[in-house]
């Protein structure tokens, strides 16, 4: 997504709300086959959810919505997340 969308411009939400967004919907959103994490994000110095997936294919992006409770979901391909050291 290059910008952001317009109905969403001007739109100011605080850190708690969207760390509570988060905390309702990281279940469903993990739920989605290919999806590896998910995070608190910033996009146009706006909060975002970023959603981490293995790879980003159009059947993922059908899979997850444009936005969540008015916070845009930034989808990010990043492969499997590994801890260091292993």
């Amino acid at each position: 997504m290059s910008s952001f969308p317009a109905c969403l411009r001007g739109y100011s939400m605080s850190t708690e709300k969207i760390r509570e967004v988060l905390k309702r919907h990281t279940d469903e959103l993990m739920s989605v086959r290919g999806v590896v994490g998910v995070a608190e994000g910033e996009f146009q110095g706006r909060p975002c959810i970023k959603v981490f997936v293995m790879d980003k294919t159009q059947e993922l992006l059908r899979q997850i919505p444009e936005t969540i409770e008015g916070f845009l979901l930034q989808i990010e391909e990043s492969g499997e997340f590994r801890a260091l050291g292993t």
